[in-house]
């Protein structure tokens, strides 16, 4: 059994999957505040339900960003942690690539898009291989919105992770370009992260637990002390 955690987005997803990457049971939720106060709520509510006992899961995988700063570290903090007092190794997988595998068989490169900060998004583009892998077409990258023209050339599926918030700056930026999933694709479901994680482990095995790190593509914001210290 394999426990999936994203707490990359603004809505945090938990899931249980099996070996072969069968959803057993999810769990999602979009609180109206940015914070994380539900997640343990949630994991335990998520095991109870479904019947599974921690000593069932052989396995964490984790979204390890781009995106929210603060959740990428309560995400990778607390799978890291499951790991150590478990005794099971992980999987930290990139969190635009997890959204892009939502959205099989697009034949036109796929965009997704994860809000920054500044008006800016961490994006990256995909697409299908004839043999039905997800191939990268350009890295992953954190750029302004008012930049996506440079970035998305040709038409391309956007999704992101805030469809009523995003899509009004994308559609200015790149006009007819933008083709968009339903809203009901913008949430990066833990499901999903699950499915690719047992995938991965089969052919590539597990990562190192040391060597997991969040993704930030970008230098975290910080700010002068607006009360200095005075040195005496």
């Amino acid at each position: 059994m394999i426990l999936a955690i994203n707490t990359s987005t603004p809505q945090f997803s938990l899931a249980l999957v099996d070996e072969t990457g069968a959803l057993l049971a999810e769990w999602t939720l979009s609180p109206r505040t940015k914070d994380f106060r539900h997640f343990m709520t949630a994991l335990d509510h998520l095991l109870q339900v479904s019947g599974v006992a921690l000593e069932d899961i052989r396995g964490l995988a984790v979204a390890k960003g781009p995106g929210s700063f603060t959740g990428l570290r309560v995400g990778l903090s607390a799978a890291k942690g499951f790991c150590e007092g478990l005794g099971v190794p992980i999987v930290a997988l990139s969190s635009l690539e997890v959204l892009a595998s939502q959205c099989p068989g697009v034949p036109i490169p796929i965009c997704p898009v994860i809000d920054s900060r500044k008006e800016e998004v961490f994006a990256a583009l995909y697409n299908w291989s004839d043999d039905q892998e997800l191939a990268r077409l350009e890295p992953e990258t954190c750029l302004k919105i008012r930049d996506l023209p440079g970035f998305i050339k040709q038409r391309a599926f956007v999704l992101g992770t805030d469809f009523n918030r995003q899509m009004g700056p994308i559609v200015a930026a790149v006009g007819e370009r933008a083709v968009f999933a339903p809203p009901s694709f913008w949430s990066l479901r833990a499901g999903t992260l699950g499915m690719l994680a047992a995938r991965r482990t089969r052919t590539q095995g597990f990562d190192s637990l040391q060597e997991v790190v969040p993704s930030y593509l970008r230098p975290p914001d910080i700010r002068p002390n607006p009360y200095p210290v005075s040195q005496s």
